[in-house]
């Protein structure tokens, strides 16, 4: 089953595609800062017509990274459709973690004297999870509220990249 791409849908998308810019942005900063090193370095004109070349080899390498890591995101815009899965949950699961750094260490009489300075717990939080073929994706609570062991959920994902961009409670109930 397919649908058209929501808006959520096309931010998620975009999103990924972050990584695919900051990678060659990375190597192309690592290379001018290189450069710049080379530059101080030498004032050999030979040098500068070889430095010149490689420069562009870089950048062409950089497009070619980003191309290849975007690819199929801006295939999945251009095309604007999302594939549906109906699959069946297996079990439900929570737990509570720990927000990192939320909490100090207890020193034992600084602990009493200024507790709120010495003596802080960690903020809990809790996670839910939905356990679909043997995999255990996290979901929202309200979505965790509305479904049981047995029912079926959509799984919508992007037609190329394969990317899972939300799970949705089924119409269709457990018993068929």
């Amino acid at each position: 089953m397919q649908r058209n791409l929501t808006e959520y849908d096309r931010n998620e998308i975009k999103q990924m595609t972050r990584i695919g810019f900051v990678l060659p942005g990375l190597i192309l900063g690592i290379s001018v800062i290189i450069n710049l090193i080379f530059l101080v370095d030498t004032n050999d004109n030979t040098d500068m017509v070889l430095l010149t070349f490689i420069d562009l080899g870089i950048i062409l390498i950089c497009l070619g990274i980003s191309y290849l890591m975007n690819r199929k995101y801006y295939q999945d815009l251009k095309l604007g459709v999302k594939k549906i899965r109906l699959e069946k949950i297996q079990d439900k699961e929570n737990k509570t973690s720990y927000e990192a750094g939320s909490g100090t260490l207890h020193r034992p009489f600084l602990g009493k004297l200024f507790p709120k300075l010495w003596s802080q717990d960690m903020k809990p939080v809790f996670l839910v999870y939905l356990i679909i073929n043997n995999t255990r994706y996290e979901v929202k609570k309200t979505l965790y509220d509305k479904v049981k062991n047995g029912d079926y959920v959509e799984m919508h994902y992007s037609e190329f990249s394969e990317t899972l961009l939300t799970i949705e409670k089924s119409r269709k109930n457990a018993s068929g």
